[in-house]
């Protein structure tokens, strides 16, 4: 093989990958190895979360509006059965399942079936059986264990304790415990590879693609980059042999990982889409570097129909943002105000991180639902991004930044259809001084 043609190969493998590798990560932290700090107990256990800090680094863009929960659920033996219970009815919720190529197979909660309570059935891609009694709908994806990121609606600080109460009465239960049967046989114990941070930069990138792919049941419509990557030695269940390579060619493989690394991180610091990022498989229409940069930027983001994020990564001068160089404002007039269901907020974060920001006064985020936001006498609200304070009349409006390179971030949660049109613009991050 010349070495161009693996370069270019070992490129789209890397990105085609790339959420496979990284949702890897987070179920291993999260799901697999007890000493991590993010382990919930194992599969089919849920990790409860309060309030994000900048200690929290076990995923990036992390947000303090709807405290996390996390589950992870291995599908091998038999379905398990999500049940969501009823909350308040102006509180938003919702239980995101994502398979480990990233893509969003379902939110149950506020948008797609109310605040009254439902269930669903999570299943494998190979799962045949019928709906039980009392469950709406199954989901599933191509792979046999599936991740959740479960969100509910903090409205203010004091407002912990209903969000606890909340997170108590999420439930997940094998098909057959809640059918009341035997247990089926367990699944074969798996050889977990253990996470090292950083790694997937690194060649062994390849031999973590190649387990966890196994994990997967191929879909059709990846069929011909599967045969592409295959001639590299990206194999569902394979060992990766770097020695079967000679020099040029190792090094043309470690060169499209680069390349593709290096494309992805630019992209990430331009004027980017996210409503391109979180999709499901039915409308991703192949995009898979689109898909890897939803995973980098912020593994576990939503759909456009549940919320809508805005990065901002350039001030209006088409700088990146710095706060070590300037003090930054972002304006709505009434009309700007993004049209939402139930709230809006930006939050910020240091890169190259993308984790929160330490700050004097503890605040991460800050919109519409922030205590004492302060709105102008013409319905405009101004948001102010600085290191200092912009004195004390305008201190309910600071958004601190870091003294570097910052990312904020403005998510919008029940868009109204002129975000969900692409319709509504975001209002530009404007350098003060």
């Amino acid at each position: 093989m010349k070495p161009s043609q693996a370069k270019a190969i070992a490129k789209e493998a890397y990105i085609f990958t790339y959420p496979l590798v990284m949702y890897y990560r987070t179920m291993y932290m999260q799901a697999i190895d007890a000493s991590s700090s993010s382990y919930g107990g194992g599969f089919g256990k849920w990790l409860n979360l309060g309030t994000a800090t900048p200690q929290d680094t076990d995923i990036v863009t992390p947000n303090n509006d709807t405290p996390y929960s996390y589950a992870w659920v291995d599908l091998r033996a038999e379905p398990w059965v999500l049940t969501m219970p009823k909350i308040d009815a102006t509180r938003f919720y919702t239980s995101q399942w994502d398979d480990l190529w990233g893509f969003v197979l379902d939110n149950a909660g506020s948008v797609e079936d109310g605040n009254d309570g439902v269930r669903v059935l999570l299943a494998s891609p190979t799962w045949k059986g019928d709906l039980p009694d009392g469950v709406k709908r199954i989901v599933r994806g191509d792979s046999e264990f599936l991740g959740s990121l479960t969100r509910a609606q903090l409205i203010d600080p004091s407002d912990m304790a209903n969000v606890t109460r909340i997170q108590g009465g999420y439930k997940l239960e094998p098909l057959s415990s809640f059918l009341g049967q035997p247990a089926p046989a367990s699944a074969p114990d798996i050889e977990w590879l253990p996470w090292k941070e950083g790694l997937e930069k690194t060649d062994d990138f390849w031999s973590y693609a190649n387990f966890v792919m196994a994990l997967t049941t191929p879909n059709p419509q990846d069929k011909p980059a599967l045969d592409k990557i295959a001639e590299i030695g990206v194999v569902a269940g394979q060992p990766w042999d770097a020695s079967s390579f000679s020099k040029d060619e190792a090094k043309a493989i470690s060169d499209g990982m680069g390349e593709a690394l290096a494309e992805m991180k630019k992209a990430s610091e331009g004027d980017v889409n996210p409503a391109l990022f979180f999709r499901s498989r039915k409308n991703t229409d192949k995009d898979y570097f689109d898909r890897a940069l939803g995973v980098m930027m912020g593994i576990f983001g939503n759909v456009k129909a549940q919320s809508v994020y805005y990065p901002m990564a350039k001030d209006d001068q088409g700088v990146l943002l710095d706060g070590s160089k300037y003090s930054y404002s972002v304006t709505f007039t009434a009309d700007e105000i993004p049209p939402v269901k139930y709230f809006w907020s930006w939050t910020m974060y240091k890169l190259p991180q993308r984790w929160l920001v330490d700050n004097s006064i503890d605040r991460y985020n800050i919109g519409s639902a922030t205590p004492g936001l302060v709105t102008a006498d013409d319905g405009s609200i101004t948001i102010y991004l600085q290191i200092e304070t912009p004195g004390k009349d305008k201190e309910a409006n600071w958004l601190p930044t870091p003294n570097g390179p910052f990312w904020p971030v403005l998510r919008t949660y029940g868009p109204g259809k002129a975000i969900r049109a692409g319709t509504w613009k975001a209002q530009p991050v404007k350098r003060v001084t």
